[in-house]
């Protein structure tokens, strides 16, 4: 459906578009045509690897200009075509899939204000135009914080405030609500919705798996598959609720599992972390068994990836002990961290901060190479990801999708068998297609007999997939029992503790 303040005007044009990255035989993307009306609130859907970040990325001149590449077919914007990334950049605004890859100050306010600034815009003009941002985004509150003292979804907010302060002709959002929990995700999504409805020439291009709310408000839906245009809904309010909603739900199946007694694997007791006098964690007490599927769940900024980070090694224990098959983590002297990765195998939540190697076949042996072990397993998963069309062994990491990277992390990080996986967000960033690959991958390390512990904002996946639930608030456990009995109204007020 178009929409009703459109005047007919096309804010984006793209003819034919051709794109292929050099280090890949295929096209990324190959003869994509379409036009986007000024107003239009569209939805870039499509599996992972279907081409979405990368016409983003041409639409926002990052590809060639930045990014290099071969690109065919003409892009027109507000009428003029050719324009080089500075020239977009007046027309159209990006957020980033991570927000904070793309912060460039320490605090909300500098934040906002730095592309004003090189704008040349004066003080006063940019701090109206600040406050009304905010105000637009229902987060004024946040204006004097410090960027690092945010969490997901208040990092999130800052971000598309950034974009938005510029009034952009159009503005892409990339992934806006994937790392956050259900309340921040609910937050996000309701600062979009009241966008809309303040400025309604304002064209929005959303790239998401899981739209939530915002199926009701989306105009149009353009789906890539395989780099092509593979359908174009323009009336999409007019198909049924039902058939809308099937659109953006994941649906995960019954695991079984049987749970036997077993050994301590993990104990932790009495752990407490402080930064400038805030409680992180207040008093973790936990003990975890051989065997056991642990979903970690809570708000973002309730202390998951700060416990998780102590249980790895990757921060120094301040107060309190944590065992790993009886060894104590205390002090870094006994079992420093390049040790403890023997033991423990920890994916990040974002795949980009874990690549470390030029192709893809040494980063999939990074593990066995640095712990001696597990260098045929890697040969033998390397062809989980070069079966993929385009993907060789020798393809640079960082041109694989999102989805692909994840994979690859998990691989490298276990394939050195350690007896603990820890796996923060896996489904972040990712289709069904690939969140139902992902769950696969992790059954077979259960089923192996590893000891799981994944973070999660998905409490279908956790009753459906884990054993045991670990719930955070405000760096302490409130819930610790099956997944099965986090009700809904029993979880929503989890959730919001």
């Amino acid at each position: 459906m178009r929409s009703e303040s459109n005047d007919g005007v096309a804010v984006v044009e793209v003819r034919g578009l051709d794109v292929k990255y050099p280090s890949r035989e295929q096209y990324s993307i190959k003869d994509i045509s379409f036009s986007i009306d000024k107003g239009e609130f569209v939805w870039l859907a499509g599996d992972s690897a279907s081409g979405k970040s990368t016409l983003m990325n041409c639409l926002c001149g990052f590809i060639p200009n930045i990014i290099p590449a071969e690109v065919n077919g003409t892009i027109i914007v507000n009428t003029k075509k050719d324009l080089n990334t500075l020239q977009l950049a007046r027309h159209i605004s990006m957020v980033h899939q991570d927000p904070e890859s793309q912060f460039c100050t320490e605090c909300v306010e500098d934040e906002i204000a730095f592309g004003l600034e090189n704008r040349r815009v004066s003080r006063r003009k940019i701090n109206k135009r600040i406050e009304t941002t905010l105000k637009d985004l229902n987060c004024s509150e946040l204006r004097h914080r410090k960027l690092h003292t945010l969490s997901g979804g208040e990092k999130q907010k800052v971000a598309i405030a950034s974009m938005l302060v510029l009034n952009p002709r159009v503005l892409i959002l990339d992934e806006p609500t994937s790392n956050l929990d259900p309340v921040s995700m609910e937050e996000v999504l309701k600062a979009i919705k009241n966008v809309r409805r303040k400025s309604k020439e304002l064209t929005l291009i959303l790239a998401e798996h899981r739209i939530g709310g915002l199926v009701d408000h989306v105009d149009r839906v353009l789906r890539l598959q395989n780099g092509k245009l593979k359908e174009d809904i323009e009336k999409f309010q007019r198909l049924g609720r039902k058939e809308r909603r099937e659109f953006s739900v994941y649906f995960y199946p019954k695991y079984k599992r049987e749970i036997k007694q077993s050994c301590s694997v993990l104990k932790i007791e009495k752990l407490n972390y402080t930064v400038d006098d805030k409680n992180i964690l207040d008093g973790i007490n936990i003990e975890i068994y051989k065997g056991e599927i642990i979903a970690l769940m809570g708000r973002n900024g309730s202390g998951k990836t700060t416990l998780i980070k102590h249980i790895s090694g990757l921060l120094e224990v301040q107060e309190g002990n944590i065992k790993v098959f009886n060894k104590n983590m205390n002090s870094y002297k006994e079992i420093p961290p390049w040790k403890l990765g023997k033991y423990i195998g920890y994916v990040f939540q974002n795949p980009n901060h874990q690549i470390f190697e030029n192709t893809v076949k040494t980063e999939m042996m990074f593990g066995p190479k640095n712990f001696g072990k597990g260098a045929k397993t890697a040969i033998r998963r390397l062809k989980d990801i070069t079966k993929e069309k385009g993907i060789n062994e020798d393809t640079h990491p960082h041109n694989l999708s999102f989805g692909q990277k994840r994979r690859l992390n998990i691989y490298s990080s276990s394939l050195h068998g350690p007896e603990i996986i820890i796996i923060d967000e896996p489904f972040s960033g990712q289709d069904h297609k690939n969140a139902l690959l992902m769950a696969d991958i992790m059954n077979r390390f259960w089923l192996s007999g590893k000891t799981l512990i994944i973070v999660t904002h998905s409490l279908d996946f956790a009753k459906k997939f884990c054993t045991r639930a670990l719930v955070l608030s405000k760096g302490s456990i409130v819930y610790d029992e099956e997944p099965q009995r986090l009700k809904d109204i029993e979880g929503e007020k989890v959730w919001k503790a």
